[in-house]
């Protein structure tokens, strides 16, 4: 009796997580390189070394010296130690709620396509231009080498957003997009780089919106 008993939950267990995989593998996916990459560049448990910043990483710069591999490449690796777990989670619950409301082609392509418009509108309409007019802020983030996922996943929260009933999807969307906003003028904290968290802060106010428009034009699309 025990024997089927257990026989019975691990079959249970395996269906559950069959199940899960079939749902969400973009998501395990990306989390899976996420680990293999922190467990390779030692993040997991502290910061990334400068030398793979420097491999890894993008600056704005680089999308005009067609450094262009470098847009995926960034999107796989973090500064490490909580910014790597607070990574992990970030990925798994946007990205993860996104495909399994909406498939996992879906859910790439937002999480994908916001990334790297994130990272070109960043580079082109916003720093090379406040660069070539002296603005030394912009100079610095202009060659500031930086990692993270934060963008697509915070393109994939924009989106996952939308699936709330009105009028909650309004509230939760303008009260989340004012934190960006104000998020970008707040000073460092200590021994935080200011270009990095303005790089950072710029991202997150662009994907963030990007997202939930992503998520109206495929829902209109879908309509047709």
């Amino acid at each position: 009796m025990g024997k089927q008993a257990s026989r019975t939950d691990f079959e249970t267990i395996f269906s559950n997580l069959s199940r899960l995989i079939k749902r969400v593998p973009f998501t395990l996916c990306m989390v899976a390189i996420l680990l293999i990459v922190a467990w390779a560049t030692h993040s997991y448990f502290q910061e990334l070394a400068r030398h793979w910043i420097e491999r890894l990483g993008f600056a704005p710069r680089d999308f005009w010296l067609f450094r262009w591999e470098r847009l995926f490449l960034s999107a796989f690796v973090t500064q490490g130690g909580l910014a790597f777990w607070l990574a992990v989670v970030m990925v798994a619950v946007t990205s993860g709620m996104a495909e399994w409301k909406s498939g996992s082609l879906r859910a790439f392509g937002t999480f994908w396509g916001v990334h790297l418009v994130t990272l070109v509108l960043e580079s082109a309409l916003f720093l090379l231009p406040l660069h070539r007019l002296g603005f030394p802020a912009a100079r610095a983030v202009f060659f500031s080498r930086d990692v993270g996922p934060s963008a697509g996943y915070m393109g994939s929260l924009g989106y996952m957003v939308t699936f709330l009933p009105k009028p909650w999807r309004w509230l939760v969307f303008g009260v989340i997009l004012l934190i960006l906003l104000v998020s970008v003028f707040i000073p460092p904290f200590s021994g935080q780089n200011l270009a990095i968290k303005l790089s950072d802060d710029m991202a997150h106010l662009i994907a963030f919106p990007l997202g939930w428009l992503a998520a109206i034009l495929i829902r209109k699309n879908k309509a047709r």
